[in-house]
């Protein structure tokens, strides 16, 4: 008869199921970092992308362009390896190609760089430098 009463004992049964869930719950933080950085990354790379498109608008010149997509990235870790690609038309009309790959946050560094993940950025608009 003792040993049913044991058994109906529940205290510290909450305890136990809490360090069951806990795992799970780190889990869901980890990913939902990981999304945060991720739409970060997209943003700033569409700013670079947008800032180096104005500079190019106003100065016609490629370097100058590069420079200002350069600075707008800044020394992101969240962006690495940026190429940088402006195709320019006849009719002053031009398209700014940003690729760049993206780091996963929570990897260890010996594999980030086979577990980037590569995005890419467009800005279109006209030179007004005649």
């Amino acid at each position: 008869m003792k040993q049913l009463k044991v058994v109906r004992n529940e205290k510290g049964a909450l305890s136990i199921e809490f360090l069951g869930i806990l795992p799970f719950y780190f889990l869901l933080f980890i990913l939902l970092w990981q999304v945060v950085a991720s739409g970060y990354a997209i943003l700033s790379l569409k700013s670079a992308a947008n800032d180096g498109a104005s500079v190019y608008a106003m100065t016609d010149d490629v370097s100058e362009a590069e420079v200002a997509v350069l600075q707008s990235i800044g020394g992101s870790a969240l962006l690495s390896n940026p190429s940088i690609s402006i195709n320019s038309q006849a009719n002053g009309n031009f398209t700014i190609s940003i690729n760049a790959d993206h780091p996963l946050v929570f990897v260890p560094a010996q594999w980030k760089t086979q577990t980037a993940v590569s995005l890419n950025s467009k800005a279109a608009g006209k030179v007004f430098v005649p």
